[in-house]
Order: C-alpha cells, then structure tokens, then sequence
C-alpha cells in the first residue's frame, strides 16, 4: 500500500466505523491502522510473511503457465485443486472459464484489473503473472493480509456493505478497468450494490465477473432480505427487461444497467458446501 492509498484507507476505515457507532473500534484504529501500516512496509522491506512478485526467481516458468497452473501454484480455491489444512481437496475449478473469457486480454499491455476481495493475494499473483505486466488494483476489507507486492499492484480498504465507502471508492480511483472481479462477501446485496457502483468503470467490451453468485443457497446469512433468487437472477432480469426479479436498484440505476450490459454468460464449477454447488459464476460484458 502506497502513502496516499492508505491516507485515504484510513479515512474511509475511521469514519465507516463512527457512521455504524462503533467508537470503541474506530478510535482503536485511529492508532491500530497507522500500525499495521508500518509493520506491513517492514514485511515487504524483509520479505517477512510477504512474497516480491517482481523478483521471482521462477518468473519465466510461471509466465507459460495457464489458470489452473496457476492457481494450483498459488493455492487459489479457483483451482481444480487446492490445499486446506494440509488436505487437498476439489476447488472451484473456475480455470477453464477464466481462459475462455481472458484469453483476448491474455497479452494486452497495461491491463487494468480492479479485484474486490483480494484476500492473501493467491489469485492476484496468477493474474499477475496470467497476463502480460497488468496494473492490478487489490481492495479488501483488510488491505494488509495479502501476502504479496509489486509496484504493478495497489492495495486499498473497501467495505462492501457500505454505499458511502463503495462510492468514495469508486470515485478515488482514477482509472477505468479492462476486468472487474468481485470475489468479495458473496453477499447477494453486496454483489449487485458492487455492480452498479463499479460497472461504470469497465471499459467497452470489457468483463465485470461475480464469483460464488450461489453459495447464499447454503449459506443463508449471505441473503439477508430472504429473497427467493439471487444475483444472477436480479442480473439476468435487468439485462432481459424483466424486472419483477430486481432488488436494491432504483429504476434509473436498472435502466442505466440495462443499456451498459451486452452479454451476460452463467458457468457452473465444481465446489460443494452443504451439499450445495456453490462454484456459480457471472460473466459480464460492457457494451
């Protein structure tokens, strides 16, 4: 995290808490972020805990991998495969839909990827090294777990629950983006609010993507509003003109939505929670 991401980070942190009334946890924070700031720097100067991606040793093998290479390499649960608690176990397998989808953007130079839930940045590495030098722009709920650096990579604070970050957020960052990946709360709330402030920053006939659109199928904290369907419903809805399925949009939202989708393609992967498939995931091209 640069200096002027975590500035702003750090505002965005304080006064999210302050608007839900925890003083307690944002006055705790007004020292804690500056903290954890600073310890992070000290990894990344020490490679303690942290990975230099622009200084792998192995960065011309990594380089002729595909996804699931990747992702296996990484540990990423977008994996064929990936390891749990010293077990390996079937992941989402989403490898051969992110080729098919990624492959036009596979050598495009100075890429712009914006991921929401970044995580310890296993993904971030594969599309990292997937792609040919992209700019990727990582925003988390908490920026300092990601385990790995570049100066090809941003690292800043998002909430997705709140509107008032989402938008602050959306309107920090200067750029648009060839790719979008929410693989954040897998709130269905949070999906479509996700969506509708950042679709604006795709670039035409670049790709929003939704991962885990299902899994409030087995997990129902995940659909708060106890709606009958989820996001991929309320999307399909708003690209086809039917809108009895549409939540949390007002009707100029929907319409502005509605004109900037040109496709919207629906895969499945091989995830089971619950016994419930919830490896459901959203492919969504701007016009």
């Amino acid at each position: 995290m640069n200096l002027k991401d975590f500035f702003f980070s750090y505002n965005q942190v304080i006064k999210a808490d302050i608007k839900k009334k925890k003083y307690f946890k944002a006055f705790r924070k007004i020292f804690n972020y500056p903290y954890k700031f600073i310890l992070n720097k000290l990894r990344e100067t020490f490679l303690l805990k942290k990975i230099n991606l622009s200084k792998k040793k192995d960065d011309k093998i990594l380089k002729n991998m595909d996804f699931d290479e990747l992702f296996k390499n990484f540990n990423s649960d977008k994996a064929s495969k990936f390891m749990i608690n010293n077990q390996v176990i079937d992941g989402h397998n989403y490898s051969p839909f992110y080729e098919k989808y990624f492959q036009k953007f596979k050598n495009k130079e100075n890429l712009n990827i914006l991921e929401i839930g970044s995580l310890r940045g296993a993904a971030t590495a594969s599309f990292y090294y997937y792609f040919n030098k992209p700019l990727i722009t990582c925003v988390d709920i908490n920026p300092f777990q990601i385990q790995i650096f570049s100066k090809n990579i941003r690292s800043i604070y998002i909430d997705t629950q709140s509107n008032e970050v989402l938008n602050n957020l959306c309107n920090y960052l200067n750029q648009e983006f060839d790719i979008i990946i929410d693989d954040g709360s897998h709130n269905v709330r949070d999906q479509i609010i996700s969506l509708n402030v950042f679709f604006k920053k795709i670039k035409k006939n670049g790709i929003y993507v939704i991962e885990d659109s299902s899994q409030y199928l087995s997990a129902p904290h995940l659909n708060p509003d106890n709606l009958s369907y989820g996001s991929k419903e309320i999307i399909l809805s708003i690209k086809n003109n039917q809108f009895e399925k549409v939540k949390y949009l007002s009707n100029n939202e929907v319409d502005i939505l509605n004109k900037s989708i040109k496709n919207v393609f629906l895969e499945k992967g091989n995830y089971i929670q619950n016994k419930i498939n919830i490896s459901e995931i959203i492919f969504i091209e701007k016009d």
